[in-house]
């Protein structure tokens, strides 16, 4: 009886710190989690401000627009701080105002093509994944009224594919940052990774998706 009752201990405490171990474990990747989020939030709030004050004195009319869609866009940032998944459909409405106040700052030269059948629209991504591949496209590539930029967005064998002709700066710097912290993102929370695809004419990223 003696043996049993400490075999019966030992299997107790072994049991306790397996169950301890997970605790810190789902403790650490929450908290990478939470760091991971806060490295892709937008940062263009200065750019944005200076281009309203642009606005309102050269085309009030648009600057009404302007404005909402800078608040929808923050708005959307906010509400993603304590989300781990988001719908596409939040995603791609959140797209459309971030790009629209990226058109008045750039001129009319960037625009999206999203051919999404509306049955996968309630399909799960990490929030704010499309804010940092157009943020990633604006940021490597010359978009001008001569040179515009045309963003694709399909769906590709499970993932969301998001495509752009490369179109480089002078000053060009390789992808790096932003799209390593999203596949850890993605990799934490579905699983898989991201995968990249660049053929010095076209550069795409594939974003896995949580279907329901």
């Amino acid at each position: 009886e003696e043996y049993v009752a400490k075999v019966k201990e030992g299997a107790e405490k072994e049991q306790e710190l397996l169950e301890r171990e997970l605790l810190m474990e789902n403790h650490l990747k929450e908290a990478r989690l939470k760091y991971l989020q806060s490295q892709i939030n937008p940062h263009f709030l200065f750019n944005s401000l200076n281009t309203l004050i642009a606005e309102i004195e050269y085309n009030p009319g648009n600057a009404v627009h302007f404005t909402k869609h800078l608040s929808s866009v923050y708005r959307y940032v906010l509400q993603c701080q304590d989300k781990t998944l988001v719908t596409l459909t939040e995603e791609l409405e959140f797209l459309q105002s971030y790009l629209f106040l990226h058109k008045v700052r750039l001129g009319d030269c960037i625009s999206c093509n999203c051919c999404i059948a509306t049955g996968y629209t309630s399909c799960m991504l990490p929030p704010l994944t499309l804010q940092l591949l157009a943020e990633n496209v604006i940021n490597h590539n010359s978009i001008t009224l001569s040179k515009p930029m045309k963003i694709d967005i399909r769906l590709e064998e499970g993932y969301l594919a998001v495509s752009n002709p490369i179109q480089p700066k002078k000053s060009h710097e390789s992808p790096g940052v932003g799209l390593k912290n999203l596949s850890n993102r993605c990799q934490l929370m579905l699983g898989k990774e991201i995968i990249v695809h660049n053929d010095e004419k076209v550069f795409i990223v594939k974003v896995p998706l949580l279907y329901e």
